[in-house]
């Protein structure tokens, strides 16, 4: 999978979740920062920013992400688990 298509596929789920992801856009980049450590490392030396969201990592780090499909899994979970009523913390953890 090419960068693009990891950014495509990221931006299908984020577009059908987009009112829980317009809610917890900060829980889930500080939850997929630590599941994915290696592809926010590179988006942030790239970008400079402290405040990644999951997109821009699915753009800029997706070199470092070694499984596309793992992290669009674990994208997609979040997603499930907010649904049902779970909370994440703002430093990414489930309460």
């Amino acid at each position: 999978m090419n960068k693009e298509s990891l950014y495509d596929e990221a931006w299908e789920i984020v577009s059908r979740n987009e009112s829980l992801y317009d809610r917890w856009e900060n829980h889930i980049a500080a939850y997929m920062s630590k599941r994915w450590p290696e592809g926010y490392a590179l988006a942030q030396s790239e970008s400079g920013s402290d405040k990644l969201t999951v997109m821009e990592v699915a753009d800029v780090g997706a070199a470092e992400i070694g499984d596309h499909d793992s992290f669009l899994d674990d994208l997609s979970q979040v997603f499930r688990t907010l649904a049902k009523g779970c909370q994440l913390s703002i430093n990414g953890d489930w309460c």
